[in-house]
């Protein structure tokens, strides 16, 4: 389990990023807000959540051991907050941009070439072929059907690595895009602040979605 999070962690800098740049090779950037559904599969592991992306901010929402939770980033005021509805409490902590970038910019881009265009969702798509050497001496290689919007309604590839070759799929299904209710994006008034004890019990790979996001 742990080295299946560990490619998922690498899996997910390229998967919520708005953009990833090695020289002159770049990713269509995101440029509309949007509400979906997501759907993450790597090797055995499943993990789905309703992914809301608002101006300069994203909330993602799934359930973890049968406690759901939010994680809440605002890229302007450098923030993530985790929210448990059923205790009515939060906690925020301050992103660091720095690691952020640094973790984009180890990411190089070895190949990227659109193939063709096609139809997903209701949404037209260019499919991109995509490999990516990874900060950790990893390679990625993966197909993306990504919206004229900018949004990856689709991946399917593999990492490879030392410890071997997992496959990995993604896909964003339920796609409605249009200018998201900023109250999403705020913790309820009423929530109190949960101990700092409490991000012990945070799925890792939810972390790995704000540090990387």
């Amino acid at each position: 389990m742990i080295k299946i999070i560990r490619y998922l962690n690498f899996f997910l800098i390229f998967f919520f990023s708005l953009s990833a740049d090695a020289k002159t090779l770049k990713l269509p950037e995101v440029t509309a807000e949007y509400v979906c559904n997501t759907k993450f599969i790597i090797g055995a592991n499943v993990l789905q959540t309703r992914t809301f992306r608002g101006k300069n901010k994203k909330r993602i929402d799934t359930v973890i051991k049968n406690v759901p939770q939010s994680v809440i980033i605002d890229y302007e005021k450098q923030t993530a907050s985790w929210v448990w509805p059923k205790t009515s409490s939060y906690l925020s902590v301050p992103l660091i941009k720095e690691d952020q970038e640094n973790l984009k910019k180890a990411a190089n881009i070895t190949k990227l070439k659109k193939i063709k265009s096609d139809y997903i969702h209701g949404f037209e798509v260019d499919l991109y072929k995509l490999k990516v050497n990874l900060p950790d001496g990893t390679t990625e290689e993966s197909t993306r059907w990504i919206t004229k919007h900018g949004i990856t309604l689709k991946e399917v590839g593999f990492i490879e690595g030392a410890e071997g070759k997992i496959h990995f799929y993604s896909e964003f299904s339920n796609v409605k895009v249009f200018k998201q209710d900023d109250r999403l994006f705020e913790v309820p008034k009423d929530f109190k602040i949960a101990p700092v004890e409490y991000l012990d019990d945070v799925n890792e790979l939810l972390k790995t979605m704000v540090k990387r996001s």
